[in-house]
């Protein structure tokens, strides 16, 4: 073999191995062309307007230049168009343009005004299917377990092209509705680990896709519980891994709230890079959170990096 075939098996190799990808979330709050925001802090005259095609701007370089995230799961968007019959959204729309010709969105045609969308870049990630779980109203302490049914893609990483289901989901708000938060877990691992379930909703078989991280607005911090600790023990009962420290876990809402987060399944934790969870948290005083808030959301965004590698699935 000469120097120029090993040299060039020897890349193969680096690059099989050593490749990142970075996900994450967001709460938008509000992303609209009509809404006013600010709920439930800034109400009346203290509302904010909808975001300036400036501001929608500053979000697409935060997201680019800040997060470097490659996929992101983002909540509150309002699909205020139709295209083919589809919910769409002018203001993400804004955003993806400022992005790049690479980067493209699915928007969840449930929740009303207040959508999940996939928001991803092709140059690193191949959507390979997007559904929205489509489950029968369920009521838990009086309300609906989803008011926007979660949102699940089967995704393909670049260049190793492995493939994982990233699940997006916003849960009931208010932090005491923690029976309902859990019911809503509980639906959502029922179908994720259980292979008719997943025939039922048209998802990859188990064993064909075993790779899972959901993420998103659960508006629930039983984390810092003592004793039960619901939807966290739930999820971490059955093998998912909570991302972060729950005893020192960033603020991800601008009022000190702990209410966004990650997990990933047993069998995607070895790809997630050491350290590399982080919450896009701002100092802790008013002056730079309400600044942030206005151009930016009330929720600071969570990322995670992943290795990629050579698909392992059956």
């Amino acid at each position: 073999m000469n120097r120029y075939a090993t040299l060039a098996i020897l890349l193969t190799w680096t690059l099989s191995v050593s490749a990142e990808v970075t996900v994450g979330v967001w709460n938008i709050e509000n992303l609209s062309p009509t809404a006013k925001r600010g709920f439930p802090e800034l109400q009346g005259p203290r509302s904010l307007d909808p975001r300036t095609n400036q501001q929608l701007k500053k979000i697409a370089d935060h997201i680019k230049d800040d997060l470097k995230a490659s996929a992101m799961m983002l909540t509150e968007i309002h699909g205020d168009r139709t295209s083919g019959g589809v919910k769409r959204s002018s203001q993400l729309d804004v955003i993806v343009n400022e992005l790049g010709p690479s980067w493209k969105y699915w928007l969840g045609q449930t929740g009303g005004k207040q959508s999940i969308a996939f928001l991803y870049d092709e140059n690193d990630v191949e959507l390979l299917r997007a559904w929205e779980l489509k489950v029968p109203d369920v009521e838990v302490q009086g309300s609906d377990i989803y008011d926007r049914d979660p949102l699940v893609v089967h995704v393909r990483f670049k260049p190793n092209l492995n493939d994982i289901l990233m699940v997006g989901l916003h849960l009931k708000s208010v932090q005491t509705n923690v029976h309902n938060h859990m019911a809503a877990a509980a639906k959502l691992i029922g179908v994720l680990a259980d292979s008719k379930g997943r025939d039922n909703h048209g998802l990859p078989k188990v064993g064909k896709e075993h790779e899972v991280i959901v993420m998103g607005d659960l508006n629930d911090s039983s984390h810092k519980r003592r004793g039960f600790k619901f939807l966290f023990d739930y999820f971490e009962g059955i093998g998912y891994d909570h991302l972060g420290n729950p005893r020192r876990y960033p603020d991800t809402r601008v009022n000190g709230s702990e209410i966004d987060h990650i997990f990933v399944s047993k069998n995607l934790k070895a790809e997630v890079v050491r350290g590399s969870f982080k919450v896009h948290t701002v100092p802790e005083n008013d002056t730079a959170r309400n600044a942030y808030r206005k151009d930016f959301s009330d929720h600071f965004p969570l990322t995670v990096r992943l290795e990629t590698h050579a698909d392992t699935d059956g």
